[in-house]
């Protein structure tokens, strides 16, 4: 259960001469139905990149700044534009949140650190599971922080729309406490529900080109209205 293969994943990613430098998660994702992908996330002290292996090569970017969240699409040569509210969902009074931490001695060790195995709980129920390791890629698990909690402030409106049912472990993940999953270390695996992700390789001071974090000009800018719940 806890061996972990750290690869030197270079597929797909273009090196650059006297760029800049990024931190570089690179995570394998399992999930029903679709064949296992690479998930990539490039992060600066300005901007977020995360490339889910589309084949249209779309990609998302966050700019840490001023919040904005970019959906580019390559193949459609669109760019729909996220202005996440100010205010940030909190938890309902009859969602009780809890996590449940072991170290695991038995588990191999990562950078020197014995890793831990984290249970994300609501009302009891055991939501997601991680095995982390602590003060690593802090700069990236923080950046990841603050992109979910802008997506949530983004889909808060929708939980409440006509026709929504979500789960208590949806609500608490992609609404009410994105955040908790970023909140314990780096994660080195991730289970939710039938979703699994596996870190194959995690990097500082990646050397990246400035048009990896540039919204394509030329490309239709698309603003759509923000949802509402009634």
């Amino acid at each position: 259960m806890y061996k972990l293969i750290l690869i030197l994943f270079l597929g797909g990613i273009p090196l650059f001469a006297a760029a800049q430098q990024a931190s570089l998660l690179v995570y394998k994702v399992q999930e029903p139905g679709v064949e296992n992908y690479i998930s990539r996330i490039l992060v600066t002290p300005e901007k977020l990149r995360m490339d889910e292996g589309s084949d249209s090569g779309g990609y998302t970017l966050y700019d840490r700044r001023t919040g904005r969240i970019f959906n580019v699409d390559p193949e459609e040569q669109t760019v729909i534009v996220f202005e996440p509210p100010a205010t940030q969902p909190q938890p309902p009074q009859d969602m009780t949140l809890s996590i449940q931490r072991k170290a695991e001695p038995q588990a191999p060790q990562v950078e020197g650190k014995t890793p831990v195995s984290i249970k994300l709980m609501v009302n009891k129920e055991t939501c997601r599971e991680l095995l982390v390791i602590d003060d690593s890629m802090t700069h990236a698990v923080a950046a990841l922080r603050e992109l979910y909690k802008a997506l949530a402030r983004i889909q808060y409106p929708s939980a409440h729309m006509p026709g929504t049912n979500m789960s208590a472990c949806e609500l608490s993940e992609y609404v009410y406490a994105p955040q908790r999953a970023w909140e314990h270390g780096l994660p080195l695996w991730d289970i939710m529900g039938d979703k699994r992700r596996l870190l194959v390789d995690f990097r500082k001071g990646f050397r990246v080109g400035d048009e990896m974090f540039q919204v394509p000009e030329g490309y239709e800018r698309i603003v759509p209205p923000p949802l509402t719940g009634n």
